[in-house]
């Protein structure tokens, strides 16, 4: 009995019908059903051929995903560049349907061998169709999705606050990247993980920060029934916002998650005005001064010791851990007391208590005496020691942090850096470990920028 040609032999035909359905090119009923054939004869005639017969596929859906890249980031604009990913990814998404169904015969286990006949028909068909379906997603998400996800999600949040501001624009563009994040989990355990880690929280904290930045301004310059009225009509807006472009399903929450950061900013900002506003009435807002100063140290504290293990270790981290706890207290005050003096004086106050606190350096270390027991270290504050190794991998030459960034971003962050140094009680322990480094950097000549370190100096 003569056995069919070889998969060298097939390919080629088998090929050209599977790049007309990647490109959604008319493909006749011969053509179709010769693929149903031809995978067929090869995978039952030469079984040690279908890890050939996936290599092959892999390929060809990664040269087409690769093209289709392309043609996205051809357009800058946010929605032409939304547009465009919507349209390349429904195509595709709908050949996710189609491709697959040729090859329902094959399937291959962890070793690429053939697998066993054990499971029923309908079984091996379901397994074999989602294995090709699953390799589709995941050669859009490693070609395409991973590098302009959040060039896509920082898109569409930008249209959402055009929205919010009255600007007008075509729903479906938000709402495909939605759906994109959703579809590309073929496991459906796993089916809004995506989803939930990206599209959701950026959602979530964009909304947030949209309405933190315009509660303030509309309570102080419209007073407080018209801001009532003004949360009310903002929650329902955002209620039918959030059922259009959020997921609705129980599995993600979504919508009710929403519903709550709004009512925590507006609730918030109104309770603390009008504490604010009373209070003030009567010339004494001691005692609000105070609970401020107390909730800075405790929370700023709470959210240093959370994260010692790696900022008492990382300059870097340390610092980006000071100046995230600043400007979010920063904003607070600007928010809900309107920069007054006497609140920027409580900020200042507990900023200072948390930079030079030296819990975040205590370590806990086995008792000699007793078995199981432990010691905490007595420790001082290694803030400025760590500011001076910021300071150091910034301005010497050849550091991986000094390579990410360029020269106005340095000198921002050096300017963050004499911010901070600002509350820090020993500066004189700033300079010690600043000045040695500084020696080292001008011996070996791997100083980028005299006029930074002079700032600093001088400072």
């Amino acid at each position: 009995m003569n056995h069919p040609t070889t998969f060298q032999d097939r390919w080629p035909q088998m090929k050209r019908v599977v790049l007309k359905i990647l490109r959604q090119e008319p493909t006749s009923q011969v053509e179709w059903q010769n693929l149903f054939t031809d995978v067929y004869s090869v995978s039952t005639w030469y079984p040690t051929s279908i890890p050939e017969i996936f290599a092959e596929l892999t390929n060809e859906i990664t040269r087409h995903i690769k093209q289709a890249q392309e043609r996205v980031l051809r357009h800058d604009e946010d929605s032409a560049l939304l547009k465009a990913y919507i349209q390349e990814w429904s195509k595709f998404y709908e050949q996710c349907e189609y491709l697959p169904k040729p090859f329902v015969r094959i399937e291959t286990n962890p070793t690429g061998n053939a697998s066993s006949n054990s499971a029923s028909s309908s079984e091996k068909t379901t397994r074999s169709t989602d294995q090709v379906r699953q390799l589709m997603l995941e050669s859009w998400n490693n070609n395409i999705f991973k590098d302009i996800k959040h060039r896509l999600q920082n898109s569409a949040m930008k249209l959402v606050q055009a929205e919010r501001n009255g600007e007008s624009f075509d729903s479906q563009l938000v709402i495909g990247v939605r759906d994109s994040y959703v579809s590309l989990k073929t496991d459906e355990k796993e089916k809004y993980k995506v989803y939930i880690e990206n599209f959701e929280r950026a959602y979530l904290n964009e909304t947030t920060r949209f309405y933190k930045q315009k509660t303030g301004q509309y309570l102080a310059e419209h007073g407080i029934l018209a801001y009532l009225h003004y949360a009310d009509q903002k929650l329902k807006e955002e209620e039918k916002r959030a059922r259009r472009y959020l997921e609705s399903v129980t599995e993600c929450n979504s919508v009710p998650l929403l519903i709550r950061r709004c009512v925590d900013v507006f609730v918030t900002e109104f309770r603390l005005r009008l504490v604010f506003t009373l209070l003030d009435h009567t010339g004494d807002i001691s005692s609000l001064t105070q609970a401020l100063e107390t909730f800075i140290v405790k929370q700023g504290l709470d959210n240093m010791l959370k994260n010692k293990d790696t900022i008492r270790q990382d300059s870097e981290s340390y610092v980006q851990q000071l100046l995230d706890l600043y400007r979010q207290f920063s904003n607070l005050v600007r928010d809900a007391f309107s920069n007054d003096p006497r609140f920027l004086t409580s900020r200042d106050k507990a900023f200072q208590k948390i930079i030079n606190d030296i819990s975040v350096f205590q370590l806990d270390m086995p008792a000699r005496a007793t078995r199981g027991a432990t010691r905490t270290t007595l420790a001082e504050s290694r803030c400025p020691e760590l500011l001076a190794q910021y300071c150091d991998i910034l301005l010497r030459k050849g550091t991986s942090t000094h390579k990410k960034y360029s020269s106005e971003e340095i000198e921002t962050k050096i300017k963050d850096v004499l911010l901070l140094l600002k509350y820090v009680q020993n500066k004189d322990v700033f300079m010690r470990f600043y000045k040695g480094s500084l020696t080292r950097r001008l011996i070996l000549d791997t100083s980028i920028d005299n006029e930074l370190e002079e700032s600093i100096a001088f400072n």
